[in-house]
């Protein structure tokens, strides 16, 4: 499996506060990668210094052999990644459909279409896009609905409908899992396997063990702000370190 993203020895530093310290690891085409540890580890930190919203104190990362430590973040999303947030950020007051096609917005070829209807080809194609991820997303009887009238478990859906509207090589989910009920987590975790079908590369930071251990391909690990285990589930769920700081008994 080929590396499209590659992370070497990232760092974050608040003040005196090291938050990351010199964290590597490479994530394929097609691969769903863990990151996992217990609050206050690094996850968060390391999702905003992949997408540009925190500048690293020290290290590097490449997109298919494309540096964008320090890259704006909309260039970050135009080179390929795309991203979710634990605290959900929908457009309220904006329809379904609408909030999925501002995530298209990335691509759009004119400033006219930014803010009007699709009116290109090429823009009239992205519209039939928005349609089939609001009906991959089971979100076609809500495509008119304010988006803040959403289920909580509708809005987990429609932020990675709006994430995948981006076009993303690699896709980073912040805890997509939290709240959800066992039934959503059976979607999202048969969700997630798709997106890495299709050849997006996931990286998901999440605390569902379920989840986090029956889909990933690799997990790393981080314990304040230090990788400390890096590998499959069945070794990462054995690693005497990682239950220590974290896992304890895996379910």
């Amino acid at each position: 499996m080929n590396d499209l993203l590659r992370v070497s020895k990232l760092s974050k530093s608040f003040g005196g506060l090291r938050a990351l310290s010199e964290v590597s690891f490479s994530v394929g085409a097609g691969e769903i990668f863990g990151l996992i540890g217990p609050n206050g580890s690094g996850k968060t930190t390391t999702i905003n210094l992949l997408t540009g919203i925190l500048p690293p104190s020290g290290g590097s990362f490449w997109l298919d052999g494309v540096e964008l430590s320090h890259a704006r973040p909309e260039f970050i999303v135009r080179a390929g990644m795309a991203r979710t947030f634990q605290n959900l950020r929908p457009f309220a007051s904006q329809s379904v459909r609408d909030n999925v096609r501002a995530g298209q917005t990335i691509h759009c070829k004119s400033v006219f279409a930014r803010f009007n209807a699709f009116t290109t080809d090429d823009e009239r194609e992205m519209g039939r896009e928005a349609d089939a991820l609001i009906r991959r997303f089971g979100l076609q009887e809500r495509t008119d609905w304010p988006a803040g009238s959403l289920s909580y478990g509708e809005k987990k859906r429609l932020e990675i409908a709006r994430a995948l509207a981006m076009r993303p090589r690699v896709l980073l989910l912040d805890e997509p899992a939290a709240g959800m009920n066992p039934v959503e987590l059976e979607w999202l975790m048969a969700a997630i396997r798709e997106i890495g079908a299709s050849g997006v590369a996931v990286l998901l930071v999440e605390h569902h063990m379920k989840l986090i251990m029956n889909v990933c391909h690799n997990i790393a690990v981080l314990n304040f702000g230090e990788m400390i285990a890096h590998g499959p589930p069945d070794a990462i769920s054995c690693d005497p370190q990682v239950v220590t700081a974290y896992l304890g008994k895996v379910a």
